[in-house]
């Protein structure tokens, strides 16, 4: 079957005419459609960062408009069509538009992406940097939480929320609000210097969470007051893990096996930072292991 196929691309500088592929949309009238989009990797030189996280809520609007056949307009009917997807290419006339269709014939528009995807958009992995510190992860999970989830820091995430039970204190990196429920978050660097002073914030943490899970807690909150704390609250870690060329028997790797057993114990959601990254919104927001 003769599908049409849509590429969204990235310009930067409309004036120059550069672009980028970032996704591909494929269909045709009366036919089935895919579509698959990923900003990822992409070098952005303007006020965008590097991985083009802010367009990621026009990103997941689109690809439900697709994969749910319904229409964003009004005046339009309900179903995606070749008529649909060419207004919005004319419509889109800022950072990000769409290509001129062309014809591909594939036995399904999902096969067409399949085939089509990796030669015109799929991208190599952008190298990072070696390791985290752990100053530096919380800024990064803060800032997928802020600029790509839409959380308000002081209005529904909070800093180093003051955990107390009992007689019993401790200072956590985040505290959310997400559909009216607590969310606490922590973060791991484990390419860290002092692996002494790693251990003891790490035995230190777990205590507290395993208090936690016993009696629940309240949180103080700047700006927000006091919160309680229910046992079963969501716990996530986004965590640097140790570096390939580390031995899987140094004391480096015994750490980070000791803290995903207390992770596991105490009923905490872990992904790594690169993971945490890369997953959808919703996606994230599945606290639960």
């Amino acid at each position: 079957m003769i599908y049409h196929c849509w590429a969204v691309q990235f310009v930067p500088d409309p004036a120059r005419g550069e672009h980028t592929n970032i996704g591909l949309v494929i269909g045709g009238e009366n036919l089935d459609w895919a579509v698959r989009y990923d900003p990822r990797f992409v070098r952005s030189h303007g006020d965008l960062s590097s991985d083009l996280r802010e367009l990621a809520a026009w990103g997941r609007s689109f690809v439900r408009v697709v994969d749910g056949h319904t229409s964003p307009f009004l005046d339009e009917p309900a179903g995606v069509s070749p008529g649909l997807v060419e207004h919005m290419r004319r419509r889109q006339s800022n950072l990000v538009q769409f290509g001129e269709p062309t014809p591909v014939d594939a036995e399904s528009a999902e096969a067409a992406v399949h085939l089509l995807y990796p030669v015109l958009v799929e991208r190599p992995r952008s190298r990072r940097r070696t390791t985290y510190s752990r100053r530096t992860l919380r800024s990064r999970v803060r800032e997928v939480m802020t600029k790509t989830d839409g959380f308000v820091t002081g209005r529904d995430l909070f800093v180093t929320p003051r955990l107390s039970i009992g007689r019993q204190h401790g200072e956590l990196d985040l505290l959310r609000i997400e559909r009216g429920q607590p969310v606490l978050t922590n973060v791991w660097a484990f390419n860290v210097v002092d692996l002494s002073a790693l251990t003891r914030d790490l035995q230190s943490w777990s205590y507290l969470v395993g208090l936690l899970r016993t009696d629940g807690a309240t949180a103080e909150v700047t700006g927000a007051g006091v919160r309680v704390i229910p046992a079963s609250v969501g716990v996530e870690v986004v965590f640097d893990p140790p570096r390939d060329q580390d031995s899987q028997h140094s004391e480096r790797w015994d750490i980070y096996e000791a803290a995903r057993e207390a992770w596991q114990r105490n009923d905490v959601s872990v992904r790594s930072i690169d993971e945490y990254r890369s997953q959808t919104t919703d996606e994230r927001q599945g606290v639960r292991p």
